[in-house]
């Protein structure tokens, strides 16, 4: 069995209506309100790290697309440039 973990007093300071949000779901789940703030610190820093995780994978897979695109060093005037033309073709398109 692995050892206690060790706790850390913090002072937060809260807008009053997450405060009365929190205290009431702490009542309704007959918890200490300082258990249910520890735990929902934790588990939004889980999903903050999870959402980052998956950005930082679709940043990777943009990546790899443009380089074997050969755009991966274009300028940001080509970028727009091509968007512009794409939207102009689009227009061409839908409304000829």
């Amino acid at each position: 069995m692995g050892h206690p973990a060790r706790s850390v007093t913090v002072t937060l300071t809260l807008p009053e209506e997450i405060y009365e949000r929190v205290a009431e779901a702490a009542t309704l789940e007959q918890r200490q309100l300082e258990d249910l703030m520890s735990e929902l610190v934790a588990e939004g820093l889980d999903s903050h790290q999870s959402v980052r995780a998956l950005l930082e994978q679709v940043s990777v897979q943009y990546q790899t697309r443009l380089g074997q695109a050969g755009k991966l060093n274009q300028s940001a005037e080509e970028v727009l440039q091509e968007l512009r033309d794409l939207r102009e073709q689009a227009a061409r398109e839908l409304y000829p």
